[in-house]
């Protein structure tokens, strides 16, 4: 990598009851072999004891109360691998569960207007590689490429990815299926945000900042999806690596596979997933995309979960609500 600039980067942990795993993660970003400006640790008003947990391993002082406006504190740490640098360890403390749609929004906005160069972005419960930073960064600057990810590696299984390409269904997941699929180290049209994901802060000032209101199960996609509608090319780094649990989730075959296939969320979430495919479906694939979305799930309701109309209407009315971008309906955020 050409040093004559030194990239600033920051990263972004959204954390929610997972203090340790958190902790985790905190300690591989504090590794990296390109060293992070700053680490901002979005805390969506923890229950467990996470800001507890964080003053005991010595990243902030104090605890903050999740009560009124988010709060911050900020302590600079020395960073283990350079004896000569620090690090500004941001804890923000939110005054509710934003989801992860709302902790990225609340890490994205900070970072940007600190000024840093590179946002890099993430859930607390993967792990980056040591040299994943440094690796998504090099071949990001090589190849301009402003928004980039790591290969996701399953925790349990080593070998296999934890979100598999929909390009490659029907072959078998292992990494020596994907790896042929780069070219030059990229596997350029896809990237699984936000577990390790490198974006420019050229990103955030053409397409702006996450769909707060999402909360969970689509924020991700979408600004994916609006940054490729806005001509910004994204890829996976396949020499760049990110541990993470694999992907969580049904997806069921509509008639045999006919109809292709609906992913099934838990029945007390399920409306926010349903209320950002619409806005998805709305956005970026058109009159085509609503018409095969509202069939195949009318199908999956009255077929395959034996005429439970109640689904159905609360399918077709969150659905609505987010393909019209109103949001009017309140999500459980429990």
């Amino acid at each position: 990598m050409n040093d004559k600039k030194r990239e600033k980067v920051a990263a972004v942990i959204v954390s929610y009851n997972r203090k340790e795993p958190l902790s985790e993660c905190l300690d591989a970003v504090l590794r990296q072999a390109y060293p992070v400006e700053a680490v901002y640790i979005i805390d969506n008003a923890s229950t467990d004891g996470t800001p507890e947990y964080l003053k005991e391993r010595g990243f902030i002082d104090k605890v903050l109360s999740p009560e009124g406006a988010p709060e911050e504190e900020v302590k600079t740490l020395p960073l283990p691998p350079f004896p000569d640098k620090t690090v500004e360890i941001h804890y923000v403390r939110m005054h509710e569960n934003t989801g992860g749609a709302g902790g990225f929004h609340e890490g994205i906005r900070r970072c940007y207007e600190s000024g840093v160069d590179w946002v890099w972005l993430m859930d607390d419960d993967g792990i980056p590689a040591e040299d994943q930073l440094a690796e998504l960064l090099g071949k990001s600057i090589e190849k301009k490429l402003l928004f980039s990810g790591p290969l996701i590696i399953d925790k349990a299984r080593t070998n296999s990815l934890s979100f598999w390409p929909p390009f490659l269904r029907k072959v078998e997941n292992s990494l020596e299926n994907v790896v042929p699929c780069a070219e030059d180290g990229i596997v350029y049209g896809w990237v699984t945000p936000f577990n390790g994901t490198l974006i420019s802060r050229k990103v955030i000032e053409k397409i702006g900042n996450v769909k707060k209101e999402m909360f969970i199960w689509g924020d991700e996609r979408e600004y994916e999806l609006r940054a490729r509608a806005n001509n910004i090319e994204v890829g996976t780094v396949i020499s760049a690596t990110h541990l993470h649990p694999a992907r969580k989730g049904k997806k069921v075959d509509i008639l045999f596979g006919l109809f292709g296939r609906v992913v099934v969320r838990p029945a007390s979430k399920a409306n926010i997933y349903y209320r950002n495919l619409g806005y998805i479906i709305g956005n970026y694939y058109g009159r085509a995309g609503h018409l095969k979305n509202i069939i195949k799930h009318t199908v999956y309701f009255l077929i395959n979960s034996g005429f439970n109309i109640k689904g159905l209407m609360d399918f077709y009315r969150y659905y609505i609500d987010g393909a019209t971008d109103k949001y009017y309906l309140p999500p459980k955020r429990k």
